[in-house]
């Protein structure tokens, strides 16, 4: 499965995510409804995961994210535990009879990524929380934190002894090493396919694997401050997840506001017609529309005086929100005074040049 977008990227390209979890605990409805369009209203009819599947998704970096069944133990992949960079372990936070359960599982998987490569990251998402009122949801969440927490600290490590030839994990100290840096490495996210919360979520977790991610944040500040705006977002077209920040003045409200923004005007892409999307010479597709072999990127082709689409609309008297697109994967979206993008839309734009040339670099050398 794929986006449906054009890429060069093999399987062993790919940064590969791990999503599992405890069953029904929405695994598929996360990735579905973010990365494949699976409207939320569909999300009671996916049906039961019965094998692995792999869902190819090209973005700011190529991505594989595995969706993996109820009954999923680590043995059953086909590829080895270290070459994932992250593992996704979903938990349905209104299961309270089941999720000490989830727990235990979770640690014990997670225990093992770590074992089998150090640097791997490890993200929670407590997922379904529209299913509980706003007090029981924090209550909850903490308590899930809380439980993880616990487990993690009383785990038998020496049962996975077989999984660290290197380690001596009946070495208290060793434990202890293991413990506190798995304390600050394990992130929680509260989730709904209903808010942004989901898509906020899978934004930490493609950050994380981006290397390229300080570069672009500072090319964002650069262009925020020299062009008197208040924050600037880069997202992924497709998925509405956002891939870099200004990270000034961030807040959950604001983010949710933007998100909410490009959520809903892509609703509407369609009708404009500067939209660009990945191309491709004709003769170097295949009859499914994918890339041949001489792998071509979406720049290679790329006329440079053809228009990107833009859009900006007021939200107050003295805000404005302003859109523009500038890879056929990635729009930038920032908010600003309505009088600073009245007085210099000009110098904005001219600014936007060089950061669009400044971002493309970054991708061409990574």
């Amino acid at each position: 499965m794929s986006n449906g977008e054009p890429s060069t990227a093999t399987d062993d390209h790919r940064i590969k995510v791990l999503v599992t979890g405890w069953r029904k605990a929405g695994k598929s409805s996360c990735i579905k409804t973010v990365f494949q369009h699976l409207p939320v209203k569909d999300v009671p009819y996916i049906g039961i995961t019965q094998k692995i599947e792999k869902v190819d998704y090209d973005t700011i970096v190529p991505l594989q994210i595995w969706d993996t069944p109820a009954n999923f133990d680590l043995d059953q992949l086909d590829v080895p535990l270290a070459s994932f960079s992250t593992l996704v372990y979903v938990i349905d936070m209104q299961q309270d009879d089941s999720y000490h359960e989830a727990v235990r599982q979770a640690i014990t998987m997670i225990l093992r990524g770590y074992l089998a490569n150090p640097q791997m990251k490890f993200s929670v998402f407590i997922h379904k929380a529209e299913a509980l009122s706003e007090d029981y949801r924090g209550e909850n969440y903490s308590e899930i934190q809380r439980s993880m927490t616990e487990e993690l600290e009383d785990y038998h490590y020496s049962s996975l002894q077989s999984y660290a030839p290197n380690l001596d994990l009946g070495d208290p100290s060793v434990c202890n090493n293991i413990f506190n840096h798995m304390i600050a490495e394990i992130k929680f996210d509260m989730t709904s396919v209903h808010d942004v919360s989901l898509r906020d979520g899978w934004s930490k977790v493609i950050q994380g694997v981006m290397e390229m991610l300080p570069a672009v944040e500072a090319l964002l500040l650069n262009f925020t401050e020299t062009s008197g705006m208040d924050n600037s977002y880069l997202f992924d077209i497709d998925s509405g997840v956002v891939l870099a920040t200004d990270n000034r003045h961030r807040n959950d409200a604001t983010m949710e506001q933007v998100t909410e923004y490009l959520t809903k005007f892509l609703q509407f892409r369609d009708i404009y017609k500067k939209l660009r999307t990945p191309n491709a010479p004709p003769d170097d597709r295949s009859d499914d529309g994918a890339l041949g072999k001489t792998g071509r990127d979406w720049w290679d082709d790329e006329d440079p005086e053809a228009p990107w689409m833009t859009q900006a609309t007021r939200l107050m008297p003295k805000s404005t929100i302003a859109l523009w697109q500038f890879t056929p994967h990635l729009a930038l979206v920032v908010l600003l005074h309505t009088d600073t993008w009245q007085a210099r839309r000009g110098m904005i734009e001219y600014n936007l040049t060089f950061l669009r040339q400044g971002v493309r670099r970054i991708l061409m050398e990574v």
